[in-house]
């Protein structure tokens, strides 16, 4: 399969291109390239042989949806060439499915063929699912990056426009925006599918092999290779493991919470002489500066209203109980409205237990931090909060 602009065109006809330096960026329209369909029981023996031969191979894994622990397989890409790189449809029907990924097996598992991807915890989960243990050095190009210039962000797209001057087919042209009306992949032409997802392994092994030198060159290699890609293995068997909640004891701890938010609530009125929106800054700010004159030189924000952030607060509770008083009060409404209350929402009807997403490559710091639920934020202040972290969240705080 050939690079012929006007096939592509068709394909994507609102692809945009510069009218006036049209090479000035390179596309899937202008970089020749060979992206194949693998749909047959004979091509993929082949591949699979010819996976097999390689030291290191690039893959991706096209699904339903951005949840690995709720998606299915769509596709399965793969590429060990720069400019070459194949694609297999994975069928819905999860018997057939299932076949198609043992084919694939031994390739994944063979610990003597590294294993090259973007986000790579993702992959390794959905494989997972299917029975798939990867094996095999990891080199993820979103933690490398993430390594090399933790400040920059680290999607595909922006590194292959950045390192690459290529700009990949945006998942839009595809699925189209966010909405009731997106597509999920396995809704797509298998052209524009074949194109996308072969594009994404060519562009990641692309971008592996400008990494690799800088890794070393930053003497950040070890770090990658003995800390973080073994990190991405443990964190994909935390993710699919999950957390299992009670949620009875959860019931009546937000039934508790809301008893003594209102007896929190009460007593801060009590100390200021009058209710009034503990929520608001600028209600907050005019009791406790203008009324109870807590602070004389009390800064002020931009707005004109005072400043009545936590580390304001925290700095007066020694000596003022009305401060420490709105500090767990705000404590008690963010451990019920952002834990208690959620987390039974965010229960997999697949597994019946909730599975966060840990971030490697998102704190420049380094630090670890999780997303859906955010467990690293758990307020423990208040002994509610304490009980809460102990016994309803194993995974605890990231260090």
């Amino acid at each position: 399969m050939g690079a012929e602009a006007p096939a592509y065109l068709d394909v994507y006809p609102d692809y945009e291109i510069d009218p006036v330096q049209p090479e000035r960026r390179k596309t899937i329209l202008s970089v020749k390239h060979d992206y194949r369909l693998v749909d047959t029981p004979e091509l993929r023996a082949s591949l699979v042989h010819y996976l097999g031969l390689q030291e290191s191979i690039c893959f991706d894994s096209e699904t339903t949806a951005i949840d690995p622990v709720e998606a299915d397989l769509v596709g399965l890409s793969f590429a060990y060439r720069k400019g070459e790189a194949f694609y297999v449809p994975v069928p819905a029907d999860r018997d057939e499915a299932q076949a198609i990924v043992d084919q694939f097996k031994p390739v994944f598992e063979n610990a003597s063929i590294g294993k090259i991807g973007q986000n790579l915890k993702y992959d390794l989960l959905m494989l997972k699912k299917y029975g798939v243990e990867v094996q095999g050095k990891l080199f993820d190009t979103m933690i490398a990056h993430y390594l090399i210039e933790p400040e920059m962000r680290h999607n595909m797209d922006m590194m292959a426009m950045t390192y690459l001057n290529y700009s990949p087919v945006e998942i839009e042209m595809l699925i189209g925006k966010k909405g009731k009306g997106q597509l999920t992949m396995r809704d797509v032409d298998i052209q524009k599918v074949v194109d996308y997802a072969a594009e994404d392994a060519d562009i990641t092994l692309q971008l592996k092999e400008t990494f690799a030198p800088r890794l070393e060159k930053d003497s950040l290699y070890k770090l990658f290779d003995q800390v973080e890609m073994p990190l991405v293995q443990v964190l994909t068997d935390l993710e699919l493991e999950g957390i299992k909640i009670d949620t009875n004891a959860l019931a009546e701890l937000s039934a508790t919470l809301e008893v003594d938010m209102r007896q929190v609530q009460q007593e801060i009125f009590d100390i200021a002489g009058e209710p009034f929106n503990i929520g608001s800054p600028k209600q907050l700010g005019e009791v406790l500066f203008d009324k109870l004159k807590l602070d004389k030189n009390a800064k002020k924000t931009k707005t004109g209203q005072y400043a009545t952030g936590e580390e304001i607060l925290s700095k007066m509770e020694a000596e003022h109980e009305i401060a420490r008083k709105i500090l767990d009060y705000r404590e008690l409404i963010k451990l019920k409205n952002t834990y208690v209350d959620v987390l039974p929402l965010l229960i997999s009807k697949r597994t019946g237990r909730i599975h966060t997403s840990f971030n490697q490559a998102v704190a420049a710091t380094g630090r670890l931090s999780s997303v859906n639920p955010n467990l690293q934020n758990i307020p423990i202040r208040t002994r509610a909060g304490r009980k809460f972290a102990k016994h309803s969240c194993p995974v605890g705080r990231s260090s």
